[in-house]
C-alpha cells in the first residue's frame, strides 16, 4: 500500500474480527515503531505485545473498562523509559533550555516544585509514545489492519500489571486487529482551513474551529 493510501485508511476503529494478525505483519508494524524518531534520540520506547486473554481483560479494566478493547487480538502497549526528573537537571542542560523556551521559566520552576515527582516525570514524558505509536497504527493500516490510540488509562496500575521496571512506565495502548465495523466518514476541514504560508493573514476569522480564510 502507498503511504498516503496507508494515511488515509487509518481509522480509530473500536469493533475487532476475532481473527489472528500474521506475524509478517506484525513484525513490520512493531519494526515501524523501532524505527520512529525520538526526542534527543534517546529511544525510549518498548512495546509490549499482549495477546494474553486474562492480561487483555486487565488491561480493559484500568482502561475506563471499554470492553471493545480486550476483542483486539493484539494490544500494543506503548512503554517509554522515563526521563531524569527534571529537577536535577542543570540550568544549562539541553533539555532544560527547550523546556524553558517553550514554556516559559515560570512555569518550569512550578513543576519542579511539586513533590511528587515520579508522577511529575510520568507527565513529562506522556508524550514521548506518540511518534513510534503513530508509526504502529499506519503501519498497521499498510497491511490492511486497524487500530484505536487508548490515552484513558491508569497508567500506574498498567505498569504494575505488565511487571515494568521502575523507570518504564505503559503511557498508552494500541489495539490492532481487523476490523469488524465500517467507521463513518470523518467531517475534515478542507486544506484551506489548515494552511497558511509564511505568516498568519491579516482580516480572518475563525469561524468555529476553522483555520485561516479571508
Amino acid at each position: 500500500m502507498e503511504f498516503m493510501d496507508a494515511v488515509r485508511a487509518r481509522r480509530s476503529i473500536r469493533r475487532f474480527a476475532p481473527k489472528p494478525v500474521p506475524e509478517d505483519a506484525l513484525a513490520d508494524i512493531l519494526e515501524a515503531g523501532r524505527l520512529a524518531p525520538s526526542s534527543g534520540g534517546v529511544n525510549s520506547g518498548y512495546f509490549g505485545v499482549i495477546r494474553d486473554e486474562s492480561t487483555k481483560r486487565a488491561l480493559t479494566a484500568l482502561a475506563g473498562d471499554q470492553e471493545w478493547i480486550a476483542t483486539a487480538p493484539v494490544i500494543i502497549a506503548l512503554c517509554s523509559r522515563l526521563s531524569p526528573d527534571a529537577a536535577t537537571r542543570a540550568p544549562d542542560d539541553q533539555f532544560t533550555a527547550i523546556n524553558t523556551a517553550r514554556f516559559g521559566a515560570e512555569l518550569l520552576t512550578y513543576l519542579n516544585a511539586y513533590p511528587h515527582r515520579t508522577a511529575m516525570r510520568v507527565y513529562a514524558d506522556n508524550a514521548f509514545p506518540l511518534l513510534p505509536g503513530e508509526h504502529l497504527a499506519l503501519a498497521a493500516a499498510s497491511h490492511g489492519l486497524s487500530s484505536c490510540w487508548i490515552g484513558h488509562l491508569d497508567t500506574r496500575r498498567a505498569s504494575e500489571l505488565l511487571g515494568l521496571p521502575e523507570d518504564v512506565v505503559c503511557l498508552y495502548l494500541l489495539p490492532i486487529g481487523y476490523a469488524d465495523e465500517t467507521p463513518a466518514d470523518r467531517r475534515l476541514r478542507p486544506i484551506d482551513e489548515c494552511v497558511f504560508h509564511d505568516r498568519w493573514p491579516p482580516d480572518t476569522t475563525l469561524d468555529g474551529a476553522r483555520g485561516p480564510r479571508a
